[in-house]
């Protein structure tokens, strides 16, 4: 899962620990919570100087019974973070925002790890800590207004493409539309998913 264990050796993973450990999340959120990959947003801050946010989708996961994994369940609420300070801008319950017809759905949507992701703990360690420096190059580039150079961009691509869970994209391309078409190309969104559902 996208979560950080253990010491962050990237800006990115050591600013998801400390969303982690700050009282809003430890005091607001079900202990089960987990956060998803981020969606960073470059928006002019309060003095009007562009500034870079990371909002990130919470979503509740249960050991499966079957044996081993997880079972995640959709997104119920984001929390929006500025990327330099880590300070929490925005908390929003999407059961509340209903940006999918099936908003407050708990029913699991996947696993973790899943069939895309069959690899030994200490390899996915490895993918994980490459996509978070990819990140951090990203989030780089964007502060300073330029794109992301395309090997770069390219790493990013695959390795995000392999390590979202693919039971979360649909919901994650409603709420980072044009970031998750960008690098994972079109997909289907959670309306899609819904219909297929309940058609």
């Amino acid at each position: 899962m996208s979560e950080v264990a253990g010491p962050a050796a990237t800006r990115t993973g050591a600013l998801m620990q400390e969303l982690r450990r700050s009282p809003f999340f430890r005091s607001r959120l079900p202990m089960e919570s987990y956060l998803a990959w981020p969606v960073p947003l470059r928006r002019p801050a309060a003095d009007g100087t562009p500034a870079v946010y990371l909002r990130f989708a919470v979503f509740s996961g249960s050991p499966d019974p079957r044996g081993g994994g997880v079972l995640i369940r959709p997104p119920f609420a984001t929390l929006t973070v500025a990327r330099t300070t880590g300070t929490l801008v925005e908390y929003a319950d999407l059961r509340f925002t209903r940006p999918w017809a099936d908003a407050g759905a708990t029913g699991p949507v996947g696993r973790f790890p899943g069939e895309r992701l069959r690899t030994s703990p200490a390899r996915y360690r490895e993918l994980r800590h490459r996509l978070l420096t990819r990140y951090d190059e990203l989030l780089d580039a964007l502060e300073q207004g330029r794109g992301m150079p395309e090997p770069a961009a390219a790493d990013f691509s695959e390795l995000l493409g392999l390590l979202v869970e693919p039971g979360l994209e649909p919901y994650l391309r409603v709420l980072g539309p044009s970031f998750f078409t960008r690098f994972l190309g079109p997909g289907p969104s959670a309306a899609d998913v819904a219909a297929a559902e309940h058609p």
